[in-house]
């Protein structure tokens, strides 16, 4: 019987003959096709191969993937979209043309469905009404609260209480607006080191400097932007 380390690159080599994306990512075999993203836990997929074998393990999740990634044609829910924020070059060498709209600087606004442990980015060649795609996305991200902490004690740094897969998404948030607004002022340094992770500070040059050093030291793959943002009276420049 193959360990969970020869299992996992023995199926990960095979599903690279099948999928145009697949990588390992702490404990989770990530598929995707540029439009729609699957993770699953490589656990998971072990313990069926304890049970059914590594061929019909393999096959299983072939299928599974297959389902899942190619339903280029789908019913769309509107209270599961959401908008998501990512780098302006993110993308941009894959075959397909992503729905997107410039947030600022260098970061664009996507919009993902989210079905559970999967998520598909909207492409412009959806059969999809775009202006209320991005209406029902701000709508479902104004809906979620999250307390806006320091990032440690005697610090005035913050981010979120609890990370999300759509931690970056609630700096679009009314509501995250105002907590930000009220704990740091007008005039803010933001930082987006990744999805599930933002660093909110009020501006002064030892901020600046310290967010810098945070955003080198995040290990989140899922990665937006290492840069960091001023944000004065609404106006966004990029300061380092």
């Amino acid at each position: 019987m193959l360990t969970v380390d020869e299992f996992t690159e023995k199926i990960l080599y095979d599903f690279k003959k099948v999928f145009p994306e697949v990588k390992v990512e702490k404990n989770l075999i990530c598929v995707s096709t540029g439009i729609t993203h699957l993770d699953l836990p490589v656990d998971s997929m072990y313990k069926e191969y304890q049970i059914i074998g590594y061929i019909n393990t393999r096959e299983t999740y072939i299928k599974i993937f297959t389902e899942i990634l190619y339903q280029y044609k789908f019913k769309v829910d509107y209270s599961n979209i959401y908008p998501i924020l990512k780098h302006s070059d993110f993308g941009k060498n894959a075959k397909v043309n992503f729905c997107r709209k410039k947030a600022f600087i260098d970061i664009d606004v996507l919009y993902i469905s989210d079905i559970g442990e999967t998520f598909r980015f909207f492409t412009v060649d959806d059969d999809v009404d775009f202006i209320l795609l991005e209406q029902k996305a701000i709508e479902n991200i104004n809906k979620m609260t999250s307390a806006l902490v320091p990032l440690d004690k005697g610090m005035q740094v913050y981010t979120l209480r609890y990370t999300t897969d759509y931690a970056s998404s609630l700096l679009l948030s009314e509501t995250m607006n105002k907590q930000i607004q009220r704990k740091a002022g007008n005039d803010v340094l933001i930082a987006i080191p990744s999805n599930s992770f933002f660093l909110v500070a009020k501006f002064s040059y030892c901020n600046q400097e310290l967010l810098k050093y945070l955003v080198e030291t995040d290990t989140d793959p899922n990665k937006v932007s290492n840069a960091v943002y001023r944000r004065k009276n609404g106006i966004y420049t990029k300061v380092c």
